[in-house]
């Protein structure tokens, strides 16, 4: 059982690094992406607050 344990432990640490290692270069397409979309889809969440509320 307390291998079991260790092997939990070390598969949730290299989860941990991956989604650190791949975090960065997804924001960079992202921020790509969102640069080339139309300036219409960028509003803020307070914007759409504004235009959304009751």
């Amino acid at each position: 059982m307390h291998d079991f344990s260790n092997l939990l432990v070390g598969l949730a640490a290299l989860l941990a690094v991956a989604i650190v290692a791949f975090a960065h270069d997804w924001r960079e397409e992202h921020r790509q992406r969102m640069l080339m979309r139309p300036a219409t889809h960028r509003h803020s969440m307070r914007d759409w607050w504004m235009r959304h509320r009751h």
